[in-house]
């Protein structure tokens, strides 16, 4: 039998047959994942490509939300700030004493109808600062229509003479020029001027200061009640001199201290009224002898003879 005869129609020898086809595994293909062109980046459908594009999702998810709540704000506030129902009509002024409510919301440059959400608050207190009677103030909104204004006014202590009058306040600050309609407080302090100010503002400041204690001593000791004081007077060795009474008298003090000259004026005083006497002139100056007092009494006058009658001393 040949060769021929044993082969199959269309058969081929076995050296000549192609070898089978693998069979898929898709555990492996699924491992492996998918080809790429450069053999390194992810596709889309890898694990680490879906946790990108989750990722990217998610950005853009949180942008739209924040534009959104921006151009809500942006609305919310142009509403507000225009809507009549929070239109300013109850402005309310509280520590005002020497200021009337209306002095106080025209130095706040605030006018009723304004927009609550248009006035700046801060602003608003610092304009109230710059009035001279007010020492400190604040501003707070109440929605939805009310402004609440808090001062505290300064306290008026002196009136100090720097060739024209100016008010100084109780912590010796000047702060006004005195003019017509001012009060005018007790003392005056006298004894500076404009070039002692320019050439040395801390001496002068200390000098006021120095002017208003003694002053206050004064009241302590209880002498305002038996001669109210009107003038503390800086003398030029750096002492001081008062002027006082109903009928005014002159004491110059000299340097201090000043507590027991003040004592002892207290008791002289209350001597020479005993004696129906009244000072003109009281020195406590005396250096040599710092524990004498010098006192000038008002001269009384002689009485006056009645017409007709004459007298005769006798021997």
């Amino acid at each position: 039998m040949s060769l021929a005869g044993n082969r199959k129609r269309g058969a081929l020898p076995k050296a000549f047959r192609p070898p089978p086809a693998a069979a898929p595994n898709r555990k492996r293909d699924r491992a492996a994942g998918p080809p790429s062109s450069d053999g390194d980046d992810p596709g889309p459908r890898s694990p680490a490509g879906r946790r990108i594009v989750r990722a990217a999702g998610r950005l853009v998810v949180a942008a739209v939300v924040i534009a959104l709540f921006v151009w809500g704000g942006i609305a919310a506030y142009r509403q507000a700030t225009s809507a009549e129902y929070f239109a300013v009509t109850d402005i309310r002024v509280i520590g005002n004493s020497r200021l009337g409510e209306a002095e106080v919301v025209k130095a706040a440059a605030i006018e009723r109808g304004v927009n609550i959400f248009r006035v700046d608050v801060e602003v608003l207190a610092v304009r109230l600062k710059q009035h001279p009677w007010i020492l400190d103030a604040t501003a707070v909104r109440r929605l939805p229509r009310g402004l609440e204004i808090t001062i505290v006014e300064r306290k008026l202590e002196a009136l100090v003479l720097f060739d024209v009058p100016y008010l100084v306040d109780d912590a010796g600050a000047v702060f006004k020029r005195w003019t017509p309609g001012d009060p005018t407080p007790a003392p005056i302090i006298s004894g500076l001027s404009r070039e002692q100010l320019a050439a040395d503002e801390e001496s002068a400041q200390a000098t006021i200061n120095d002017a208003i204690a003694l002053a206050r001593r004064y009241r302590a000791q209880g002498l305002d009640r038996v001669a109210p004081l009107a003038e503390v007077h800086a003398e030029i060795d750096g002492g001081f001199s008062l002027t006082a009474g109903a009928e005014p008298f002159y004491v110059h003090f000299g340097k201090g201290p000043y507590r027991e000259k003040l004592a002892r004026l207290a008791e002289l005083l209350r001597r020479l009224r005993a004696d129906g006497e009244k000072p003109a002139v009281v020195y406590f100056d005396n250096e040599i002898r710092p524990d004498r007092v010098t006192v000038k009494v008002v001269r009384r006058p002689a009485p006056e003879t009645p017409s007709g009658v004459e007298i005769t001393r006798a021997r």
